[in-house]
């Protein structure tokens, strides 16, 4: 061999060498993480799907453990995959894959809503602004409910009141894909509305990470383990899948072949020996004695959620892009909450400082005795802005402090509402650069 030849073949077993110990690596650390969820025979379970195919995976193999202890299990699939004839296909698609999983078709419901579950909740949540592009419902829809929040959260507090699940299911808010993170929005929405008591699972499907899931294809005898950069931010558990089970997650997840054409590898990536969730527990916030005024001060709330860092959308870990493009002053890393005797404090902070020409948008969301509260709004250079998503959006009087520091609010203190599902996004001026995902605080 000359010299190319043998260069070539030295790469290639230093590759194959590194693929295999980082594989054996990556497939030693599901002894790191707790086994779940553990589900008894008392025990109901609620699966929702943003699409038609997510109930598959992500839960294949726990419907399936379902099926053979005689645990009640049903799948909600939220959107319908797409308009017309592929909705219908997809339908057909999930019909098959279920039924290979033991399901019969009256253990699973089709809300049929289009894919804008994300406008829905922030932008079409009323009637009055209802999404009107979407094609008509399908005869198999669960009903012919008008395109807005209210109707698909309605929806999710019906699925929920008839089948009084134990554990629900529902997607992650760290997912990259909107339909996503929003389905598991209105699920957290729906139970908060509801103080509906029940074990909480998510699970993540989208993630931009390039290589995840990793090893990228039909891995059978490897782990289904989170992205690397979100392996400290969740309580990750491992779901174990016997090589039975496994068979009957292969065969469901072949049922999509409508999907298969577009990335096979993508789909059969999630055939592995375990299935992966996470338990997203409520952070619980003491209402303060005193009180803070956080806009003459350098001080900030105390830090309730932390972003991972480098999770710029479209280009996570890419530390070079967020630094030459400027892209730091949007990537968020701390959010703080407060409550004291007259003032509902919340901020944010960059991993680069706040932009004057950034778009710094906070959602809340607050539950209590008298009803919802809407409240959205952002900051730009200092300046408030509200948005109005719905009729029934507040839009109280705020305080702000925004330097280069980070963003502080003050907003007249919530006190019928106990709790909180908070939201941050930011933007420069053509896109969406970073979000939080909607998470839950008590306050108490």
């Amino acid at each position: 061999m000359n010299k190319k030849t043998n260069l070539i073949f030295l790469m290639t077993i230093i590759m194959i060498f590194s693929f295999a110990a980082a594989s054996y690596s990556y497939n030693s650390a599901t002894k790191s993480y707790p086994v779940g969820p553990q589900i008894n025979a008392s025990d109901s379970v609620l699966i929702f799907a943003p699409h038609p195919d997510d109930e598959s995976l992500s839960s294949a193999g726990l419907i399936r453990y379902c099926v053979e202890h005689n645990v009640p299990v049903h799948v909600v699939v939220v959107t319908n995959g797409g308009n017309g004839k592929i909705g219908v296909i997809r339908h057909s698609e999930t019909l098959n894959a279920t039924e290979k999983l033991g399901l019969s078709p009256n253990n699973v419901t089709f809300l049929d809503y289009p894919q804008v579950v994300d406008h829905l909740f922030s932008e079409n949540w009323d009637p009055n602004h209802a999404y009107t592009a979407g094609a008509p419902h399908n005869t198999f829809a669960f009903d012919n409910s008008s395109y807005c929040g209210e109707s698909l959260e309605s929806n999710i507090e019906t699925m929920i009141n008839d089948y009084k699940p134990t554990i629900i299911i529902y997607p992650a808010l760290d997912d990259d894909n909107t339909d996503h993170w929003g389905t598991g929005s209105f699920v957290d929405y729906a139970v908060n509305n509801m103080g509906y008591q029940a074990k909480m699972y998510s699970y993540l499907v989208h993630n931009d990470e390039t290589l995840w899931p990793f090893p990228r294809s039909y891995y059978p005898q490897s782990n289904l383990l989170p992205p690397s950069y979100l392996t400290n931010q969740t309580n990750w558990m491992v779901f174990p899948i016997s090589n039975s089970i496994e068979q009957y997650e292969f065969n469901a997840i072949n049922c999509y072949q409508s999907q298969m054409k577009k990335d096979p590898t993508f789909l059969k990536s999630f055939i592995r020996t375990n299935e992966l969730f996470a338990e997203d527990p409520t952070i619980n916030v003491t209402r303060q004695n005193t009180s803070t005024d956080y806009t003459k001060t350098n001080g900030f709330p105390m830090t309730v959620f932390h972003d991972p860092v480098g999770d710029i959308i479209n280009r996570p870990d890419d530390h070079m892009y967020s630094v030459f493009e400027g892209k730091n002053s949007y990537d968020i890393n701390d959010v703080g909450f407060e409550v004291d005797n007259n003032t509902l404090w919340i901020s944010v902070k960059t991993t680069g400082g706040i932009s004057k020409d950034g778009l710094y948008m906070f959602h809340l969301r607050g539950f209590g005795d008298n009803g919802v509260s809407r409240i959205d709004f952002f900051i730009q250079n200092g300046n408030v802005t509200y948005i109005m998503p719905s009729s029934n959006s507040v839009i109280p009087k705020l305080a702000v402090r925004s330097n280069t520091n980070g963003i502080v609010v003050g907003i007249p203190a919530m006190n019928d509402d106990h709790m909180f599902m908070i939201d941050v996004d930011t933007s420069n001026s053509t896109q969406t650069l970073d979000r939080t995902g909607y998470f839950n605080l008590n306050v108490n």
